[in-house]
């Protein structure tokens, strides 16, 4: 009966740590994920951001886009 008991005792404690390995390999999955998704996303920011800092055109196209701005000779005619 006292083996019994015993084996019983860890039966349930192996099924209790494998149901929390398994939650935290799916936690890791999910977090490991995310990381890659804002490494990929810092990765595009950084070459932006290089970009807006030597390319003259990039910062042209920026301030147009971005701010609203015009050239000192250019008329904006608003079209709706």
């Amino acid at each position: 009966m006292i083996i019994l008991g015993t084996f019983a005792v860890c039966v349930t404690v192996t099924v209790r740590s494998r149901s929390k390995m398994q939650v935290a390999a799916e936690e890791y999955v999910r977090v490991h994920t995310d990381v890659q998704a804002l490494r990929s996303s810092n990765r595009t920011l950084r070459l932006e951001v290089e970009q807006l800092r030597t390319d003259p055109r990039a910062i042209e196209s920026a301030a147009r886009s971005r701010l609203k701005m015009v050239r000192a000779n250019e008329i904006v005619v608003p079209v709706e």
